[in-house]
């Protein structure tokens, strides 16, 4: 893995506003004004760019979207400024639960989530695991909170789990969709597995943090927003049913609010497709 802890919030060795440092793992450390950035060689020109003229990588992004996702907050999404590989997609990290009112400020304790994230996915991958590439990480700090981005490559023709078990339209949809959910459900129970035997922690597991892939016939289930991980324990430190009763709560949660939305006629998860996601742990 070879990528070093990120510490600190002061100056990058006392070097001036621009400049960087080279730092372990394919990542160089940058600084733009009180803008910190680790960002991979490709990188580099665009973020500084982005930080300079926009204040931001999120609102450079922004600018030039082709496409808006939407969770917490909205995740532009564009093509690589370097003219070669996948889309960037750019995220801001926004509270959640009783820390909402937040927005999107953090207190600067402990290292950085964005710097955080880098180092996890890297931990992650190495494991075996997929996981987005990570192309560039930003904090803005502001007083005693921060701000934070990450920039990973775009996955294409992917949708999450809660997007392939409750929406109808996209390519998981029409008349397939009950064969599409039991693929999603089982490949995801993989997923769970292979978190297990590696002994990584996810605590915010979640039907929206499980990533669904499509390539031509071969689906697989890819893991995000690492930030709040714990990586690199013993194998099988981690129990799969507590795993997959964390996101069984997630897709449940998911169904009473497709519910009360569409009311009594809103789908749930059949007994059957359940048993691939909980295997010999289902008690019902």
């Amino acid at each position: 893995m070879g990528l070093r802890p990120l510490r600190g919030w002061g100056p990058l060795n006392g070097q001036n506003s621009g400049s960087g440092e080279a730092s372990s793992g394919g990542f160089e450390r940058i600084q733009v004004g009180r803008v910190q950035l680790l960002v991979r060689s490709e990188a580099v020109s665009w973020s500084r760019q982005a930080v300079e003229s926009y204040g931001s990588l999120h609102r450079a992004a922004l600018n030039s979207a082709y496409q808006t996702l939407h969770g917490r907050g909205p995740v532009p999404v564009m093509t690589s400024p370097t003219g070669v590989g996948p889309p960037w997609a750019v995220r801001r990290y926004f509270r959640g639960g009783l820390m909402r009112p937040l927005h999107d400020r953090f207190l600067r304790a402990g290292r950085p989530r964005s710097f955080v994230e880098v180092e996890n996915s890297a931990r992650v991958a190495a494991l075996g695991l997929a996981t987005p590439r990570v192309v560039a990480a930003a904090v803005y700090p502001t007083g005693i909170f921060y701000r934070a981005d990450l920039v990973t490559e775009f996955v294409t023709y992917a949708r999450t789990l809660a997007q392939v078990l409750f929406e109808d339209d996209g390519p998981w949809g029409g008349d397939h969709s009950g064969h599409a959910h039991r693929e999603a459900l089982a490949c995801t129970a993989r997923l769970i597995t292979d978190l297990s035997r590696a002994g990584i922690h996810h605590k915010d597991l979640n039907a929206h943090n499980v990533l669904i892939a499509r390539d031509g016939q071969h689906v697989h289930a890819t893991l995000l927003d690492l930030d709040g991980c714990r990586v690199g324990g013993p194998p099988h430190s981690v129990g799969a049913a507590a795993l997959r009763r964390r996101l069984i709560r997630s897709i449940r949660k998911l169904e009473g609010a497709r519910t009360r939305s569409l009311g009594p006629g809103g789908r749930r998860l059949t007994t059957y497709e359940m048993n691939d996601l909980l295997g010999e742990d289902n008690q019902s």
